[in-house]
């Protein structure tokens, strides 16, 4: 009865050295979902057993080419199943990033994705203006904000405030160096994955 006893606790205790050793990974990607200036806005199931944290920025050809070509078949295949939920975190490289994520932070949730795939999709127009206020502003009118909108959307200090400070959490406490950048339940990918290299990070954090 007692070396039975004694088995069990020993098993208990080898237990709990083993929780031990997981516990700071855990804890480490948990504090990596707590974003600064700035509260996320899920897309997909809140009980996703995969999270994907997208950090993107519209005037980055790479993400906008992970935007148009991966973006979607991952969306298709695992969000929509329940099995991930992204995480999109602006990063404002320059102030035209700064611009167009004011915009899109004005919308409501579902159309915040409209706007940044319609600057994303105009990149090289964006790149090779003349007047880049202008075109920002036509682009912004071609999908419903208007030019009074357009000035109270960039006016808001407080979302401004917001993207500097996620940006600076990006830096300096995950160590984000350029875009885009993901972290798949906690693991940093840097660049613009491809599908099949999304599919297989994706299916290692489901344990497949």
């Amino acid at each position: 009865m007692f070396a039975l006893a004694l088995t069990s606790l020993r098993r208990i205790a080898l237990q709990l050295c083993v929780l031990l050793v997981f516990l700071p990974a855990v804890a480490a990607a948990a504090d990596l979902m707590q974003p600064l200036g700035r509260a996320d806005r899920p897309f997909g199931s809140a009980t996703a057993p995969v999270t994907v944290i997208e950090y993107s920025s519209p005037t980055c050809p790479h993400c906008a080419a992970y935007r148009r070509e991966t973006a979607p078949k991952i969306e298709a295949e695992f969000v929509r199943s329940g099995k991930v939920r992204i995480l999109f975190r602006p990063l404002a490289r320059n102030n035209v990033d700064l611009v167009i994520f004011m915009l899109a932070e004005a919308q409501t949730v579902s159309r915040s994705g409209l706007v940044l795939d319609s600057f994303y999709a105009r990149q090289e127009e964006i790149a090779n203006s003349g007047n880049l206020e202008e075109t920002l502003r036509q682009i912004a009118g071609s999908i419903g904000i208007d030019r009074g909108a357009f000035d109270a959307a960039i006016a808001d200090q407080s979302v401004l405030d917001g993207l500097k400070t996620l940006a600076k959490q990006a830096r300096d406490d995950f160590k984000v160096e350029g875009t885009p950048t993901f972290f798949i339940n906690g693991k940093k990918i840097t660049g613009a994955p491809s599908q099949e290299e999304m599919r297989r990070e994706i299916a290692a954090a489901l344990g497949n």
